[in-house]
């Protein structure tokens, strides 16, 4: 009994040493990796490209552990990482827009910086070979007004558009005389023309209302395209044309070199005339609470169906005065008074508005007008039994009496 004692003290005395032997050092987890951006999420170029920058912050960074900058987009390149991310944007020649992200990751940190790229504004190129030109002096506006058409194509005798055809018209106001030399061939200004949408008359400016984008369909009886301006440049050099103009939303860049001429017809010189009017016609307007009279002076008359005749003169008045009254015979009868040409066609009582008031003169084999101008000064005395117009047309002076009941 006592041997067996000691050999169950033999067999414990190793596990009594293992037991006391020191423990091994544990090691401590260490803390996780913070990827920061510090910079925008989304970056926006335009279709020219440029460098990009990404700025960020990483924190608990551990040996081994690489931070990398990807992207699928070909169009993104030259990726550099290093305290801060670098990257290329390559020119965008296409009309879309195009949208990619570069993915920046450490481990299993990461985020996303998106990338946006305008596509290229949309440009419709036209090269004119044809310019025409239509010149009125002032008898639409206080200073000098002329139309250039260029186009494809060109016209047809007497003004016809052609099948297939394409024009862009222009209305253009300017302040000084064109030069017209003795053959009645007109020179365009040179200078910047601006679009001006509210048809207010400035020096070099394009106006809105007759300012237009036309193609003719294949039989040239209707227009395929017929739109108005949105905007709209125009550069005349000596010897060149640029129109930029917006149409739809599209932007067109129309091009012309050569002569910028164009036949005008031979300038007549207006005198000072004193006219007797056989005739008086009318018409009466009432809208808005206005009371329009359109009233036409001649000396000659009108044809038994209404056309106007060979060598004679005509002149028209937009009157706005006070309400009509009426004769026994039941004839509208204008309202007595003076009345004075108004610029700005306010359409106040007494006044004779601008914009549909003016003189022409009929040419010898009724074909044409000798001249068609507007008012430059204009007065016109309504009594009970005559009517007195005198105004200026092209610096000339002219008296028109009317002796008769201004009725109609």
């Amino acid at each position: 009994m006592k041997l067996n004692k000691l050999f169950l003290l033999a067999l414990a005395l190793p596990l009594a040493f293992v037991a006391c032997e020191p423990n091994e050092p544990i090691e401590t987890p260490t803390d996780p990796a913070v990827l920061t951006l510090t910079s925008e999420n989304s970056l926006h170029y335009t279709p020219e490209g440029g460098q990009g920058v990404i700025t960020y912050t990483l924190e608990n960074a551990v040996e081994g552990t690489e931070l990398t900058a990807t992207t699928n987009a070909d169009w993104i390149t030259d990726i550099t990482v290093g305290e801060q991310i670098t990257f290329v944007v390559t020119a965008n020649e296409t009309t879309e827009t195009r949208n990619d992200r570069i993915l920046v990751s450490y481990g299993t940190e990461n985020f996303n910086v998106f990338v946006t790229q305008e596509g290229v504004e949309p440009v419709v190129r036209f090269e004119a070979k044809k310019l025409d030109g239509e010149y009125y002096g002032t008898k639409y506006s206080p200073n000098h007004n002329f139309a250039i058409y260029l186009s494809d194509k060109g016209f047809e005798d007497g003004r016809h558009v052609v099948p297939n055809a394409t024009y862009y018209a222009l209305d253009l106001y300017v302040d000084d005389q064109p030069y017209i030399d003795e053959n009645g061939i007109m020179t365009i200004p040179a200078g910047t023309y601006t679009f001006d949408v509210n048809d207010s008359y400035k020096d070099k400016s394009i106006g809105y209302s007759y300012s237009e984008y036309m193609k003719i369909n294949a039989d040239a009886t209707a227009y395929e395209i017929k739109e108005y301006f949105e905007s709209a440049e125009l550069v005349i050099t000596e010897n060149t044309i640029t129109l930029t103009a917006y149409v739809a939303g599209v932007k067109h860049i129309v091009t012309y070199t050569g002569k910028l001429q164009f036949y005008s017809g031979v300038p007549v010189v207006i005198e000072d005339s004193e006219i007797e009017a056989v005739d008086f016609y009318g018409e009466y307007y009432s809208m808005y609470g206005e009371h329009n009279y359109f009233v036409m002076l001649t000396d000659k008359g009108w044809t038994s169906s209404g056309d106007a005749l060979a060598d004679a003169y005509y002149f028209t008045l937009d009157l706005y005065a006070t309400a009509p009254t009426y004769d026994d015979e039941g004839w509208i009868v204008v309202p007595a008074g003076t009345y004075k040409l108004d610029t700005d066609n306010t359409m106040n009582p007494w006044t004779i508005g601008y914009d549909y008031s003016g003189g022409y003169k009929v040419n010898a084999e009724c074909t044409g007008y000798d001249w068609n101008e507007a008012f430059q000064e204009a007065t016109m005395i309504v009594n009970k039994e005559s009517v007195r117009l005198e105004c200026k047309i092209s610096d000339a002076t002219f008296v028109v009496v009317y002796n008769g009941v201004p009725r109609f």
